[in-house]
């Protein structure tokens, strides 16, 4: 029955408990109190009996403002995950590839792997950067899709806004996925999707504060958007969703942004004091994360559990022998994580 599946592998998550977290780029910042209070409220008067908005008007209208296009414009998904799957199970003949970069957001391809397509991955160079000739060796295998996350999971980096706009232009249907483009300086794509009908982007709240209500958006051409609508399963969105996100997306918008330039200011701050040990390789980021390379990854990740710090290794994706993925939490939390860091460091002659 499931023989399709056999060979599956699905996407990995941390969950060992610790005391720090900073293994799955969150907003570490709680919302305040008195938005709480509000969402509560609003909570308490929802018709649990009834289904949602099947088309999430008055959310729509509130992300269409965030994102500064037109309600028209969006496709809502149960986290941006949803997305992924819906666009991968949709798009072009099916006996055409899907095409992503490697190392990557995993779930591209485990998306193509349950629906049964064709993937066609190609290497970043050893800066996680695309390369213009292997771009060209996997187009040549005649994907109907690409996705590229910028800035790109594990990596951090944002990829050559060029090379995207290449891939495009050769007629591959083209996602950029900006899951962390909140924490970026680099221009997005919106003005790209808008204009073109081969080029979608994807956002979600889960980064800036709201992981817990699963909510992803897919922005478009109104008639790209339209279409691809169509395919999306009916009432996604839940009614909490709907009304979490309206809120928090309109009256909580100074609060994300405070996070956000926290975060942003953090991460800085730990790139750089970490760039000094002369055994440990960090990585540039554009995101609310940051990739270092350790003589050893397993042994770092496991030390670093000892003492109650949660940080992801990535080990186990191509090309990312001894890496490890570190997510920017609260101030305090960064600076345990530093001095746990350099403690151990001290212990293995990494410094």
């Amino acid at each position: 029955m499931f023989q399709r599946l056999n060979n599956l592998k699905p996407y990995k998550t941390e969950t060992t408990p610790c005391k720090i977290k900073l293994s799955s780029n969150e907003d570490p910042f709680e919302l305040p109190l008195w938005l709480r209070d509000k969402i509560s409220k609003a909570i308490k008067n929802l018709p649990f009996q009834r289904y949602p908005d099947p088309h999430s008007t008055k959310l729509k209208e509130v992300l269409a403002n965030f994102y500064n296009v037109k309600p028209e414009n969006l496709v809502l998904g149960n986290g941006s995950d949803e997305l992924i799957h819906l666009l991968i199970t949709i798009a072009g003949d099916y006996n055409k590839p899907v095409m992503y970069p490697v190392p990557t957001f995993p779930m591209y391809q485990v998306s193509a792997d349950i629906v049964g397509r064709k993937k066609v991955e190609f290497p970043l160079d050893e800066n996680f950067q695309l390369k213009k000739e292997k771009i060209d060796e996997a187009l040549n295998k005649n994907p109907v899709i690409a996705f590229f996350a910028s800035p790109n999971n594990p990596t951090g980096n944002s990829f050559d806004r060029d090379l995207i706009l290449y891939t495009a232009d050769s007629g591959v249907f083209t996602v950029v996925d900006e899951a962390y483009i909140h924490f970026s300086e680099k221009k997005d794509f919106v003005e790209e999707a808008l204009k073109r009908d081969n080029l979608v982007i994807l956002r979600t709240v889960s980064k800036i504060g709201l992981a817990s209500i699963r909510l992803g958006a897919l922005i478009a051409k109104e008639e790209i958007a339209y279409e691809i609508d169509k395919a999306r399963l009916p009432f996604n969105i839940t009614y909490p969703t709907q009304i979490i996100g309206e809120i928090v997306l309109s009256e909580g918008l100074e609060e994300i942004n405070k996070h956000i330039k926290i975060i942003k200011l953090e991460r800085e701050k730990l790139i750089k004091k970490i760039s000094e040990f002369k055994k440990i390789k960090v990585f540039p980021s554009d995101a609310n994360f940051f990739l270092i390379k350790v003589p050893d990854g397993d042994l770092l990740h496991q030390k670093l559990i000892e003492k109650g710090i949660l940080i992801r290794n990535m080990s186990h994706l191509p090309y990312m022998e001894n890496c490890l993925r570190v997510s920017i939490g609260k101030p305090e939390e960064n600076s345990a994580f530093f001095r746990a860091l350099k403690q151990i460091s001290q212990e293995l002659d990494w410094i």
